[in-house]
């Protein structure tokens, strides 16, 4: 069974981004968790599909292998960065504003912290993309910075940071 959740994202400009992120970072996709619901034990809060409601939610944890940080450093090398949506074996939730990440993936990173009640204090220290899918780039060996509607060179993105 697939819950397909849709939303509209007030755009967001690269200074946007940059200024309403905690931080920034340069990395890669080092593991993709399995996804669990935001519940204590991280499994489906009820078996009657019917009785879900809007806070019953399906998350992932991404691992990210820092690079550099371009704002706000931290000491740890590896982040977690969670998005809404995932696969419970069952139940897939499929969030059309998030963004997908594939294990190895190259990326730039605007993130903030997790203020969202359904999942800030769930699991492990995390957050979650600025803007969704706007806060996501995928970098390229030759010098691309390529997000959800545009490509751009990483120095003209890093010179909005």
């Amino acid at each position: 069974m697939t819950i397909e959740v849709s939303g509209c994202l007030p755009y967001m400009s690269h200074e946007d981004l940059s200024n309403e992120s905690d931080v920034i970072l340069m990395g890669n996709i080092k593991e993709i968790l399995p996804s669990k619901w935001n519940t204590p034990d991280g499994k489906r809060p009820t078996d009657v599909i019917e009785d879900l409601d809007h806070n019953d939610l399906i998350y992932t944890d991404i691992v990210v292998n820092v690079d550099q940080y371009l704002k706000n450093p931290f000491s740890e090398k590896e982040v977690i960065v969670r998005t809404i949506g995932g696969n419970d074996g069952y139940i897939c939730m499929s969030v059309d504003y998030e963004p997908s990440f594939k294990i190895d993936e190259k990326v730039l990173l605007y993130l903030r912290e997790d203020t969202y009640a359904a999942t800030r204090d769930v699991g492990f220290e995390h957050f979650v993309v600025t803007g969704g899918m706007q806060g996501k780039f995928g970098l390229t060996d030759d010098g691309k910075a390529i997000g959800w509607s545009e490509t751009v060179s990483l120095e003209e993105l890093l010179e909005t940071i």
